[in-house]
């Protein structure tokens, strides 16, 4: 059982590190075996193809965020809130669920932002199904808590803050080790990765509440 664990771990390691870096089309299987130090047989054994390896490491991202959130999201609808109050609280707490992910090692709140990234920009329609199904009721509460305290809305429009939202959120957590490079060059200032994740809260919370402008064409 332990060697089993250890073969599912270290695939699972590897794979994620690799498509963080690399991407879920760019990077083989190949790679990934060789980096874990297992054979193709392995993987296809444990995971049954590479679009269930590519579920898998979600999960080992998405299985303590979305219990976390579940909690924290509960609490928030049992307190009575002023739409400000709620949305600070509910961009806070997903900050520390996220801050979470980072515990142990900083680098995979990056790598968990750049796989989402690649989710939606390399055409992952099983993994974004995937995600949908399997964390359907936190994915149902977190809309519902939003949209409960933004501006009233259309679907549509509700569809494109989400993901304007979303956005910010994956630019500024994939690249944080760049920008705090960056920040510490031009600026001389060491930033944190909690500090940076800060910051982003009441930028989120001002997108939120934005007012609803109709989708005209600029030119």
């Amino acid at each position: 059982m332990a060697s089993k664990q250890s073969t599912v771990e270290r695939i699972l390691d590897a794979a994620e590190i690799e498509f963080g870096a690399h991407g879920f089309v760019e990077t083989s299987l190949r790679t990934i075996t060789s980096k874990a130090g297992v054979n193709l047989a392995a993987v296809n054994y444990h995971f049954g193809s590479k679009k269930g390896l590519i579920q898998a490491v979600a999960d080992r991202f998405f299985e303590p965020l979305s219990a976390g959130m579940m909690t924290r999201l509960q609490e928030l609808n049992q307190q009575s809130l002023g739409h400000h109050e709620a949305l600070v609280k509910f961009y806070q707490g997903m900050m520390l669920e996220l801050l979470s992910i980072a515990r142990r090692n900083p680098s995979r709140l990056a790598l968990f932002a750049r796989l989402l990234n690649s989710a939606y920009s390399q055409g992952q329609g099983h993994l974004r199904k995937h995600l949908t199904h399997q964390y359907a009721p936190v994915f149902m509460l977190l809309m519902q808590t939003m949209a409960a305290h933004m501006p009233s809305m259309s679907h549509e429009q509700f569809f494109w803050r989400f993901h304007h939202l979303l956005g910010m959120m994956i630019f500024t957590l994939a690249s944080s080790e760049s920008l705090t490079d960056i920040c510490a060059a031009e600026y001389d200032a060491e930033r944190s990765l909690p500090e940076v994740v800060q910051q982003l809260v009441p930028v989120l919370v001002a997108a939120a509440e934005a007012p609803v402008e109709a989708i005209d064409r600029l030119v």
